[in-house]
């Protein structure tokens, strides 16, 4: 046979050869086929979980000022970055909106090596009490999905010293530099690979989600999308006089035993995960601004003693850092009932109001 004729030269450089096209075959699988389907939420639930890495190489090329908030929907709802950019006095300032829904600082602390890289001018980071409860009440597929979705999109240059604040449990979804490359990829290329096919079939692609898709990076709606992202009509005028009193009076006080909005005065990992962050930032002479979104009026006033006394004391640690002011409107008064979508998410006259704050806040931190 040909095969036994072959030197161990020529044998190796077969191997060699085969192993470059499966490669290179997978890196174009993965760029055209599964990373578009991330997007439009084929794959996932949202094509925002998918965004943070595509985002930052947007934010990287940008020449202006750069100002980007990063958490969980909090930000996603509360941030409107074409209000800010035309209420702030700095001109060529571009205000981005990278809130992910459901996030958790043990997962957003995966961009970190990648927001040095792109030198923004600012960082609005989300403290919230939701962001600090320990990691033992998150959904671990949620972290599953997350850290394989970032995998997917991260170059050799992501990775940083936030790997070592991973579990061990969770490492086995990220991919190695060198091990375990294409973990991500293994892990959606049947559903990846049916949907295509299905599609090349039946000539006819599914229509994206209004709300759920996320525009691709190379298109046109991309970048205004990562300053505005499309928002839900506000909840609470979904319901009637009663139904809205039920939400109130039983909903929300329901909500707030949850341990999300019981931060306890024990390191976690999600605190950790803030602290290495705003120390990341700080020794790199990124200024950072602690965003603590406010709460709907009614919840504010179920509170009982000292509830978020831990999450005052964590904005106290993480501002002490050089470089870095914090912003609590938790505890401030302008916020009306008919500011918020839901008992946390701020719907438009919300969105406003935190406009002109943040815009104010972001002149003094920038001039």
């Amino acid at each position: 046979m040909e095969f036994e004729n072959r030197s161990p030269g020529q044998l190796i450089q077969s191997i060699i050869v085969v192993l470059l096209t499966l490669l290179v075959a997978t890196q174009a699988l993965s760029l055209y086929i599964i990373q578009p389907m991330a997007y439009d939420g084929t794959l996932t639930r949202t094509g925002r979980y998918s965004l943070t890495f595509e985002a930052w190489n947007t934010i990287g090329i940008n020449e202006n000022e750069t100002v980007v908030g990063i958490g969980t929907s909090l930000t996603q709802y509360g941030i409107s970055g074409n209000c800010i950019e035309e209420k702030i006095e700095i001109n060529n300032t571009s205000v981005y909106n990278l809130g992910v829904p459901g996030s958790l600082p043990y997962i957003e602390m995966m961009q970190t090596t990648t927001a040095i890289a792109n030198n923004p001018s600012l960082i609005l980071l989300e403290v919230n009490p939701i962001n600090l409860y320990p990691l033992v009440y998150a959904s671990s597929e949620y972290l599953e999905m997350r850290i394989k979705l970032n995998s997917l999109f991260m170059n050799s240059g992501d990775y940083g010293d936030w790997v070592e604040l991973l579990r061990e449990q969770d490492m086995t979804h990220l991919d190695g530099v060198f091990s375990n490359r294409y973990g991500s990829e293994s892990t959606y290329f049947n559903s990846a690979i049916n949907e295509y096919l299905t599609n090349l079939l039946t000539d006819e692609r599914a229509s994206k989600h209004w709300y759920l898709s996320t525009p691709h990076p190379s298109s046109n709606e991309w970048e205004d999308y990562l300053k505005n992202p499309v928002w839900l009509p506000r909840y609470l005028d979904s319901l009637n006089q009663s139904e809205v009193e039920d939400y109130e009076n039983a909903t929300i006080v329901k909500e707030l035993k949850r341990p999300r909005y019981n931060p306890t005065v024990e390191m976690n990992l999600n605190k950790l995960a803030l602290e290495y962050m705003v120390q990341e930032f700080s020794e790199h002479k990124i200024p950072v601004l602690l965003v603590s979104y406010p709460i709907h009026p009614t919840a504010k006033s179920h509170l009982i003693d000292n509830q978020f006394e831990p999450h005052n004391n964590t904005l106290e640690i993480l501002s002490s850092y050089e470089g870095v002011s914090s912003l609590n409107m938790i505890w401030t008064d302008e916020w009306a009932h008919s500011d918020f979508y839901d008992i946390e998410h701020l719907d438009t006259s919300g969105r406003e109001k935190l406009c002109s704050v943040l815009a104010l806040e972001i002149n003094q931190i920038l001039n």
